[in-house]
């Protein structure tokens, strides 16, 4: 087994999120102590997705020699790759149809699984709290043969890898190693752990009932309540009778719906899971008429708990927002109020309460598919166009912030912020043709002082619109200047911004530079990647500011450092000089975020010694700071 890469294709339901979080948290350890790397190759934050998205697009072979040189380079390792999107049949196909025979003769997959009217019921609950679907369960159950693809997906890995090299596992408590899904998975890979490592104990899957999750589907769709919120609540209330499972569907729908699959099934185990057939058997689903009228009797207590939940959830809510206002009223006003708690965020975001028709300033809204802007005008003086980056990309709040709103509307800055819902570095035609829209109509030269700013998507945006006006000021964070393979070939993270339209304009910031003022470009030139892209950029208005060990999250270390206010603001109205900058970050050096990215870069370059010598000064030094 010794070198073996195994591909976990966690399908839905199946622990998969708490798998990747326990061999994320722990990987050094599980690599120096354990044997096992949880690869960095094609791996962004927690998941390797972007082999699934490379799949699709055909662009695979760079990030399998990737996979290679990293197993490479340890060979005593066995190495994990873990992604959901990986569990799809088209993906497969593609995967494998592309997959060297360097790697395919050491691969292994891996793959856990429930029963099928388990998943599917699953996928139901998972829909609703999630808004994709409306509360019918009988449309639902009708999809069914489009949902559950299990010999599609497995066999489409199988017949490339071989039968003897995909390991499938039934995902239930009485078959999983000691009722947990990593030590299960552990066991399989022939690993023994040691036994402080962090990681969640036992086998979690509590469910709300299928009448608390409609009830909870329809109370997001028709009330202003904010579901998480409620839900918050509601694992707080522990009301009786709320939570339950296999309650979706009926004895009798179960039992069709397994008969349905059972040729599939019988072909799924007797190729790849002889030894365990019994899991999918389902003589245990009672069909009686008897237990049909039970059935129906359960729904109606379940309902009336579900009700009876949320209004109590609700109402928890309404009190403590009553008792706050009261609270807020009473005591003097502070000028730099304390923020709230995530659950006390308002309903709408603070920009739309300054310009809804009873609000302080004019200003607009716009949304183009996953792509928006909104302005809010505070002042002729200045305004600064933020963009979003990866972490806010998707987010779903109704009380959406354009990146930096607290920071310009505390400073009376007006603010045209760009949201973006998809991570495709703002390749959208509807909003570059508004952007240029306001330019020709003259909209940025109403400003005494325009400036571009966000951190790298958002920072890319900010230099390639930048042109939009001319004499403006940039402060970008660790930039991307494009994802234009033919132009960055050496790019490969971000594979969703590389499958986005690299033909529309604004698509190579290096081509926007020459009408800014000053661009300050702020990144870590260890980081190579980085490094790469700034070194595209070229001008007399750059003032590169080197931020030696603050990694890609450059504006996050700072933050912490408390000092990214004050480097934004000497950005943006171009006061800010390199020695200023330099020290303000030497208090990086108690960052906990630099001590990692440091000691990442010496464990990349072999330097596992000083990597150990580093961490020990590290602590010392944090520990002279607290003792002063």
């Amino acid at each position: 087994m010794t070198g073996t890469i195994w591909l976990h294709i966690g399908s839905p339901k199946t622990g998969t999120t708490s798998l990747q979080q326990f061999l994320q948290v722990n990987e050094d350890r599980l690599r120096n102590e354990a044997g096992l790397n949880y690869m960095q190759a094609g791996r962004s934050h927690v998941a390797h997705n972007e082999i699934a998205a490379n799949a699709r697009i055909g662009t695979t072979g760079p990030l399998f020699d990737a996979i290679l040189a990293e197993a490479d380079a340890q060979p005593d390792a066995q190495h994990v790759l873990s992604s959901e999107m990986l569990f799809n049949p088209h993906v497969a196909r593609k995967l494998t149809a592309t997959i060297p025979a360097a790697m395919r003769g050491r691969t292994k997959l891996i793959c856990y699984l429930r029963r099928q009217d388990a998943y599917l019921e699953a996928l139901y609950k998972q829909f609703l709290k999630n808004g994709r679907i409306p509360p019918d369960r009988d449309a639902f159950l009708a999809k069914a043969p489009k949902l559950i693809r299990y010999w599609d997906v497995i066999d489409g890995y199988g017949q490339v890898l071989g039968p003897e090299n995909v390991v499938l596992r039934p995902f239930s408590p009485t078959h999983l190693a000691g009722g947990d899904m990593v030590q299960d998975f552990t066991d399989q890979l022939g690993l023994d752990l040691p036994e402080d490592l962090d990681r969640d104990e036992g086998f979690a899957n509590k469910t709300f009932s299928a009448e608390m999750s409609e009830a909870l589907a329809i109370m997001g769709e028709v009330t202003e309540f904010r579901t998480r919120q409620v839900i918050r609540e509601l694992i707080a209330l522990q009301h009786p009778g709320t939570i339950r499972s296999r309650d979706v569907f009926s004895g009798a729908q179960r039992h069709q719906l397994m008969q349905d699959m059972a040729p599939e099934t019988e072909k799924l185990v007797k190729t790849y899971l002889p030894e365990d057939a019994a899991f999918f058997a389902y003589d245990d689903i009672d069909t009686s008429e008897e237990s049909a009228s039970e059935e129906r009797a359960q729904q109606l207590k379940d309902r009336a708990s579900a009700m009876e939940a949320i209004l109590k959830a609700i109402g928890t809510l309404q009190a403590r927002h009553a008792q706050q206002t009261e609270t807020s009223a009473e005591e003097p006003v502070s000028p730099e109020p304390e923020p709230k708690p995530e659950e006390e965020a308002p309903v709408l975001p603070t920009w739309y309460c300054e310009i809804y028709p009873a609000g302080s300033s004019n200003g607009w809204f716009h949304k183009f598919d996953d792509y928006s802007c909104s302005f809010v005008e505070r002042s002729r003086a200045q305004l600064v166009v933020s963009f979003d980056n990866l972490s806010q990309a998707g987010n779903p709040n109704t009380a959406r912030e354009p990146w930096a709103q607290k920071f310009c509307a505390d400073r009376g800055y007006s603010q045209l912020g760009v949201y973006a819902q998809s991570s495709t570095w703002f390749r959208n035609a509807d909003l570059i043709a508004h952007l240029d829209g306001l330019r020709d109509a003259g909209f940025f030269k109403r400003f005494e002082a325009v400036s571009f700013v966000g951190t790298s998507m958002g920072a890319f945006g900010a230099v390639s619109f930048s042109s939009l006006s001319p004499g403006a000021t940039v402060v970008a964070f660790s930039p991307q200047t494009s994802l234009d393979e033919a132009k960055v070939p050496w790019e490969k993270r971000f594979a969703k911004g590389r499958a986005a339209d690299w033909s529309l304009p604004y698509s190579d910031a290096a081509e926007h530079t020459a009408t800014a003022s000053k661009i300050y470009l702020v990144y870590d030139p260890f980081h190579a990647g980085d490094r790469a892209h700034v070194a595209r950029l070229s001008g007399g208005n750059l003032i590169h500011l080197k931020g030696f060990g603050l990694g890609h999250k450059s504006a996050l270390v700072l933050n912490r450092m408390d000092a990214l206010k004050s480097v934004m603001e000497g950005g943006i109205t171009g006061t800010l000089t390199e020695p200023e900058f330099y020290k303000t970050i030497r208090a990086r050096k108690g960052i906990y975020l630099y001590r990692k990215t440091i000691e990442g870069y010496l464990e990349a370059r072999g330097q596992t010694e000083r990597r150990t010598r580093f961490a020990a000064a590290f602590k010392k030094y944090r520990k002279s700071l607290k003792t002063a």
